[in-house]
């Protein structure tokens, strides 16, 4: 008997966070709190090493911060460490949708951080865990996000790029600009209210020069509340895309 007891300790110990730290996380991450949500999570790490929640979480937070700002050495700062927790969580449920998604986004904003040859390299796991997390769940929006952004990349490749794809791999990926369009329009049905959805939308839209359906999306971001400064830093994109066109 003494030795169950051990046991469900042990299990819970590493695999049960309590609810009420994954339902704070949620609302310090809703709320824009990004240092305060990782804060709260790297707290309770040594309590819970092998929870895929809070390791999700954690990758989750370490994007966040990374994506306020676009100065590089705080992006090296928070997207390594957050890649090795996303990866964690994975080696422990790969059929964690989230866990997939935020895989996914990370290697991808490494790819972007570390030059076209590493991007390229990346764009296949980009690609698989990307197209994994929305067959886990379909209704989440993230995941979607990411595929547009993965056809939008590659499809922006210059002619330059695109010989150094062909020389790292044989059959390059190929994305498109329609595609892109495609899972934007997807993530926004999923969730309606994230400005970068529309923001990457608009900017597809711009390189398929349907000009008119790009201002109403610039327009109607202009219009929508700002949930952080990555939120108010697209605004800001998008009214300068609005006074080019």
């Amino acid at each position: 008997m003494y030795k169950l007891i051990l046991v469900i300790f042990f299990l819970i110990f590493c695999y049960g966070a309590p609810q009420s730290i994954l339902i704070e996380s949620d609302q310090l991450n809703k709320a824009g709190s990004y240092e305060a949500d990782l804060l709260k999570l790297t707290n309770n790490l040594d309590s819970f090493p092998q929870n895929v929640e809070v390791l999700w979480r954690l990758a989750r937070a370490h994007f966040e911060i990374a994506d306020q700002t676009e100065d590089e050495e705080i992006d090296k700062k928070y997207l390594y460490p957050g890649i090795k927790y996303a990866k964690m969580a994975l080696e422990l449920n790969s059929n964690s949708a989230r866990a997939n998604h935020w895989y996914a986004v990370l290697i991808g904003q490494i790819g972007l951080l570390e030059g076209t040859e590493q991007k390229i390299i990346n764009s296949y796991d980009v690609e698989k865990y990307a197209l994994r997390a929305i067959e886990l769940d379909p209704d989440y929006d993230g995941a979607y996000s990411v595929m547009g952004r993965w056809h939008y990349e590659l499809a922006s490749l210059s002619w330059f790029e695109r010989k150094i794809a062909e020389w790292v791999y044989e059959s390059p990926p190929n994305g498109g600009y329609p595609q892109a369009v495609e899972y934007y329009k997807r993530a926004i049905k999923a969730k309606p209210d994230e400005i970068r959805h529309y923001l990457w939308l608009g900017k597809s839209l711009v390189e398929l020069e349907d000009i008119t359906e790009a201002k109403k999306i610039f327009e109607k971001i202009l219009n929508m509340n700002p949930g952080d400064t990555s939120d108010k830093n697209m605004q800001i994109e998008a009214k300068e895309y609005l006074e080019q066109l």
